[in-house]
């Protein structure tokens, strides 16, 4: 076995695995990954990703890639062929990568979150190469039942275009000074939630965007929520931000906005409903559980900013 360079690869020599790739995420996750591979393989032909690849014999059989993002490098998918885990391939090519990532000139910060990883070992390596770390989960729910449909002061309507500036500004209010905004950059600007705003609605970052099941609260005409939603797959459909604004916190605005989304899930036919949380946000955590949400797959999220310099993670 040998590592190569990942700008050395053409998307067709990464196909098969990237194939192999697709059906393992579908079958884990419920995520048509399909999206995310052809993302890829277009950036492989533009030379517009940083990685590595493992190659036995003419195959390749693990790659993990990090590409360069407002400020920062975000380490992607570690992934290994099947018949090629649990022997620390995926954790030694990892570790060249998040010292690469690391080393690239200019660039003080590094994330990453393994829910698409099949490096059992991660956790240690961020650890070791100074990366502050927490823990998340990704949850899922069957529709198979409808929800009664929560209620409360508020008034929902469909989330439009014209929407996105309140959206991303209910995010960025939402997570100052969370655990969430310490260990990713998203949240860091106003402008930077616009553009993660959107990345989601705009450019089908997290999935397909649904109208249907997004929405904004109001509370006597003033926005104080947002739920966008999408389809990770024909089946599934996935909560890709909930947040609420500081001062309406508290008052089950949370659970009115999934509420309202699951049941628009369930409308459409769909079979399941997703979404990701950190551990530590524990009134999220406590809302999902009741909601009927289960652990599917548990990760983390990692940040790491070149010394002096530290991730200051809130008490």
């Amino acid at each position: 076995m040998r590592t190569r360079p990942l700008v050395e690869v053409s998307p067709r020599e990464l196909a098969p695995l990237l194939q192999e790739e697709c059906a393992h995420w579908n079958a884990e996750l419920y995520w048509d990954y399909g999206d995310v591979s052809s993302a890829v393989a277009s950036g492989l032909e533009r030379r517009a990703l940083s990685g590595r690849v493992v190659q036995d014999g003419l195959r390749l059989v693990a790659y993990c890639y990090y590409m360069l993002d407002a400020g920062r490098s975000v380490v992607g998918s570690v992934f290994s062929a099947e018949a090629f885990r649990d022997r620390g391939l995926e954790e030694s090519l990892l570790e060249r990568v998040l010292a690469d990532a690391q080393a690239v000139p200019g660039n003080d910060r590094v994330e990453c979150q393994t829910l698409f990883s099949t490096a059992r070992a991660a956790d240690d390596l961020f650890a070791r190469a100074g990366f502050q770390s927490r823990a998340r989960h990704y949850l899922v729910r069957p529709l198979s039942q409808a929800l009664p449909a929560a209620t409360g002061r508020v008034r929902l309507r469909p989330l439009g275009r014209e929407d996105l500036g309140v959206a991303a500004e209910i995010v960025h209010r939402s997570h100052e000074g969370s655990l969430d905004a310490a260990l990713n950059l998203t949240y860091a600007t106003p402008a930077l939630c616009r553009g993660f705003v959107e990345t989601l609605v705009l450019r089908a970052g997290c999935g397909r965007f649904d109208p249907e099941a997004s929405f904004i609260a109001e509370e006597r005409g003033h926005p104080v929520g947002v739920l966008l939603a999408s389809h990770l797959s024909s089946t599934n459909g996935h909560v890709c931000q909930v947040s609420v604004s500081p001062e309406a916190q508290g008052h089950g605005l949370g659970t009115v906005l999934v509420t309202s989304a699951l049941n628009a899930f369930r409308s459409q036919g769909l079979a399941t409903a997703s979404l990701s949380v950190t551990l530590e946000n524990r009134r999220a955590y406590r809302l999902y559980t009741r909601l009927g949400f289960r652990v599917r797959n548990e990760f983390a999220a990692h940040a790491w900013l070149r010394p002096p310099a530290r991730i200051a993670l809130p008490a």
